[in-house]
């Protein structure tokens, strides 16, 4: 059975030669870019703290642990999965609007982003888990550069995603979907129009 078909023979709503190779060749620099800053952030941790034994002393061991680090992460972890939610579901509504050719709740959405508070919500504890990560005192130097390698990157691809998923212009099926008038349409202007009826 053509996956690009429905059981009864109706082409499916999505772009036929944005499949395959081409779907991974567009989503690999979301792979790529957390990927070379873990390993940016490995081979500096390496280089200019671990053989210079730059790094936070046995003693503070205990708490980085067992009090900051679960207390940023937990607080990371809230404000990423708002942000996150946040986007994805904007991302819903603007793909049911250009589905549905609902223009009024299209432009509601379109200009929307996410909000510069919730960038510094997310990046803050971002910044301090990656930094706690690069002086903590690893007694192996493999086990570090793992530990830092997965740390920055899982804060990295939270971030491409949610930015990502933020800027809905980059998708190819919107793209290819939304009629280019709609993105001229002058929001303050239409909705004036509109409350005059």
């Amino acid at each position: 059975m053509n996956p690009s078909m429905t059981p009864s023979g109706k082409e499916r709503n999505y772009i036929p030669w944005n499949r395959k190779w081409n779907v991974v060749r567009r989503h690999l620099p979301i792979i790529l870019k957390p990927t070379a800053a873990g390993l940016i952030l490995v081979i500096i941790w390496k280089l200019v703290l671990y053989d210079n034994g730059i790094f936070f002393s046995k003693h503070s061991e205990n708490p980085i642990l067992f009090l900051i680090m679960p207390l940023v992460a937990f607080i990371y972890v809230i404000f990423a999965s708002v942000a996150v939610e946040s986007v994805f579901s904007e991302y819903k509504i603007i793909s049911k609007c250009v589905v549905t050719r609902d223009l009024e709740t299209f432009l509601l959405y379109r200009d929307e982003q996410l909000p510069i508070m919730m960038h510094i919500l997310v990046g803050s504890p971002s910044f301090i888990l990656i930094i706690l990560s690069l002086f903590f005192n690893y007694d192996d130097a493999i086990i570090g550069a793992v530990a830092i390698f997965l740390i920055t990157f899982v804060v990295v691809l939270t971030w491409v995603i949610s930015t990502e998923l933020d800027d809905y212009e980059r998708s190819i099926w919107f793209k290819e979907k939304i009629p280019k008038e709609w993105y001229e349409i002058d929001i303050e202007s239409f909705f004036k129009e509109k409350s005059k009826f």
